[in-house]
């Protein structure tokens, strides 16, 4: 069976109409799991409270014309200055499950289609249609830092799919619900809560989680089958696993400043994140928050020798170098695509 925070979590999410793994509410995702849009939303918080605070798509452009093309042509909406993306229909092998529509990729009819009806919408502003290899080349330019994640995605795995804005009176959640009713859309993201932290990529960042009372994880001497059930539950960090931890991180010489953030804290970061969605806030307790140290590396420094480091360390859950857990909400929110973890945020990362 499932942890009973696990139980209380999946029974808020159902309420209030999500169907999500709530392990990507304690930021502690299993390194195999491909995410969802949703996750990434959710993930958006996680990596806020560490920063301190969705072909093989069809690769054609759309319109019936060359010189008729031209004209209709709308302005182009950068990648980072849209509100939402609508994701078409792809068998691309790095979209998530829920965008390859049943094994089909969107026709060009249904493209055009989606691309006439978003821009119907009376609550949307403007609307910007992004063919794969347009949407590849923003794709290298947002992530021209990320070596290993350029690597894993080749401009077939992209798909078609349509960026926009939405007016300042819209209601965002009616305008998704619209966007998701259109045939052939495999998913839509939201990019509010992913662009605001987006902004602070260029901070090297690392979060170490420790662990908690009953935690299924491996690292905390938890252990979970395949099917999610929890057989043996781990211990949470010691007193002393704390204070060694500490001293570990503020004695290495990659470290600008470190500080530890009690439950308490995680939980004010949390209910300030997700003050909206009350059923979620009723069904978690400060219990429910992982403590944690955040610390801040200097700039240009090697990250990957002391995320290793504290990986290996006693009491310690996870360790993320966050800078890498935006580039993977990035690639999701902005471009609908989800390389696996292991290769672009590889254990020693």
């Amino acid at each position: 069976m499932n942890s009973p925070v696990e139980e209380r979590l999946r029974a808020a999410l159902a309420e209030a109409g999500a169907s999500i793994d709530p392990d990507t509410l304690r930021p502690l995702p299993a390194p195999a799991r491909r995410r969802t849009w949703m996750d990434a939303r959710l993930l958006a918080v996680g990596v806020a409270v560490t920063a301190g605070v969705a072909a093989t798509a069809v690769g054609l452009s759309l319109g019936q014309g060359g010189d008729q093309v031209a004209v209709a042509e709308p302005a182009r909406i950068e990648p980072g200055k849209a509100d939402m993306t609508v994701f078409m229909c792809s068998t691309g092998a790095l979209v998530p499950e829920e965008a390859r529509c049943g094994g089909l990729d969107a026709t060009a009819e249904e493209i055009a289609a989606a691309e006439q009806a978003v821009r119907g919408l009376s609550q949307v502003e403007a609307a910007y249609t992004v063919d794969q290899q347009h949407a590849y080349d923003d794709f290298r330019a947002d992530l021209a830092l990320n070596q290993p994640m350029l690597d894993a995605v080749k401009v077939t795995d992209l798909p078609v799919s349509i960026r926009l804005t939405v007016k300042k009176e819209a209601d965002r959640r009616e305008v998704e619900k619209s966007l998701r009713a259109l045939p052939g859309i495999g998913g839509v993201a939201d990019n509010a809560a992913t662009e605001a932290v987006l902004e602070s990529r260029s901070e090297m960042r690392v979060s170490v989680f420790l662990c908690g009372k009953g935690s299924p994880l491996p690292s905390c001497g938890g252990e979970r089958k395949p099917d999610g059930m929890v057989v043996k539950e781990g211990k949470a960090a010691t007193k002393a696993q704390k204070i060694a931890l500490e001293k570990l991180i503020g004695d290495m010489p990659e470290v600008q400043s470190v500080t530890f953030e009690d439950q308490q804290a995680a939980y004010e970061n949390f209910s300030r994140e997700f003050a909206s969605k009350k059923a979620l806030l009723n069904a978690t307790m400060v219990s429910d928050m992982p403590e944690s140290f955040r610390v801040l590396l200097k700039q240009g420094s090697d990250w990957a020798t002391p995320v290793a480091t504290l990986r290996r360390q006693p009491g310690v859950a996870s360790v993320f170098y966050v800078p890498c857990q935006q580039d993977s909400m990035l690639a999701l929110s902005r471009y609908g695509v989800s390389p696996p973890e292991d290769k672009v945020c590889p254990p020693g990362s």
